[in-house]
């Protein structure tokens, strides 16, 4: 499977097209629209304020007064948390983010409505059936709502968009500095393209590969994303709702993607996990493709403190400027952090206990695997392990312990 950085668009980008060049842009434009039908989205005005991630996500993490919405927010370069709240109306914003470039008129507004449409109204449904804790199974549909509002927090943020600037920057850069002569004339030949200018025009050329990078990120992105929503369709998914006083924070780039078997990251790995805050509260996972689901329940858990800061500490290692939270969760999360990652008695104590529950689990589900869950050889299993008193406080074992007896597996 082709990684996010190697999947080639449907559509080619010349370089002897000159970008200012209107009709080639609409030409090119119009037939990757052919595949999303953005033409409902006509009859609404043309909004430069755009959020990245949506206020119906970032609502969550917030606190309401007069009628407006507050997080609480730090840089990832500042050691504490702003003084004053946030509004979310003003942060995960960049203007004319997903406008269309050359594009005259109001169409080049299309993918900032169909995001506020088919993504952005329609998440506040999906927030309420991932933590409405009586929602255990899932239709069709709801799956399809589920994986495409939350897997498009992913896909849509401007940090692909400013790695490559960044990269085309670093490569003009390096060609002016190793390949021009001493008339200033400047020839460089790269895998993506030939450049062959004069250093008085580097500004031209500049903007030209600005434009040229946005065009690729608004065709690009859009592709990669409903692709990729067709590829986890299958996967298992599990809300968990944390059992303590840490609260869960978010970020400016809160999905987070990783493989279980370490693997280089490729966003196409089937071995990938992928996770997402959902509030202070409650955390959705979204299962590799390699592990066996049902695709019609939606799972649910109960996790502690230390889970929560844990998750706490991958937003914000995964977050690219900021990190968010309800009032006061941020200040606590930096204090949490110090505390749980002390080498303390108690911390040692939790450490060597997981991996005691760890590994009585493993085997748990190696005999559910070969027995079934409702058989003897679970539940004398499970009667062991009630017999450690690591497995006390955990509330996902108290849940199995009774459907077990439900199922007339008594493990007492």
């Amino acid at each position: 499977m082709n990684s996010l950085n190697s999947i080639n668009s449907s559509i080619t980008f010349e370089n002897k097209f000159p970008l200012r060049d209107n009709l080639t842009f609409k030409l090119i434009w119009s037939s990757y629209c052919n595949k999303i039908d953005f033409n409902i989205y006509n009859a609404m005005s043309g909004p430069t304020h755009q959020h990245f991630i949506p206020r119906s996500y970032l609502n969550n993490f917030a606190v309401v007064e007069n009628g407006k919405h507050w997080v609480e927010g730090k840089l990832k370069n500042e050691e504490i948390p702003r003084s004053k709240l946030l509004s979310t109306k003003d942060i995960c914003v960049n203007k004319n983010l997903y406008t269309i470039p050359h594009i005259e008129g109001d169409d080049k507004y299309k993918i900032e409505r169909y995001y506020a449409n088919e993504v952005d109204g329609v998440y506040p449904e999906v927030y309420q059936m991932l933590t409405s804790p009586d929602k255990m199974r899932l239709t069709k549909e709801e799956r399809k709502k589920i994986l495409m509002t939350t897997l498009s927090l992913f896909f849509r943020t401007p940090k692909f968009l400013n790695i490559n600037s960044s990269r085309i920057k670093a490569i003009i850069k390096y060609a002016m500095t190793r390949h021009c002569d001493k008339k200033g004339n400047v020839k460089f030949t790269h895998q993506e393209f030939e450049l062959d200018f004069h250093v008085d025009n580097v500004e031209s050329i500049l903007e030209h590969y600005k434009i040229k990078n946005k065009f690729n990120f608004l065709q690009n992105h859009l592709k990669e994303w409903h692709e990729f929503v067709n590829f986890k369709q299958e996967a298992g998914l599990t809300v968990y709702k944390i059992n303590g006083d840490v609260e869960l924070i978010s970020s400016d780039n809160p999905v987070i993607i990783h493989s279980i078997e370490l693997h280089k990251f490729d966003v196409f790995d089937p071995t990938n996990m992928i996770e997402l805050p959902l509030d202070n509260q409650h955390y959705l996972v979204i299962f590799p493709n390699t592990v066996d689901s049902i695709d019609t329940h939606l799972f649910r858990q109960e996790r502690d403190n230390w889970f929560a800061i844990n998750v706490n500490r991958g937003v914000d290692k995964g977050s690219e400027d900021w990190i968010l939270g309800k009032p006061g969760t941020i200040t606590k999360y930096l204090k949490d952090k110090i505390k749980y990652e002390a080498f303390s008695s108690e911390n040692v104590k939790y450490a060597d206990e997981f991996i005691g529950q760890v590994q009585d689990m493993q085997k748990l589900t190696e005999i559910m695997e070969k027995y079934g869950f409702y058989s003897p050889q679970t539940a004398n299993e499970v009667k062991m392990m009630r017999k450690k008193a690591i497995h006390d406080k955990d509330p996902n074992f108290r849940k199995l312990i009774i459907e077990l007896a439900k199922g007339g597996y008594f493990t007492v």
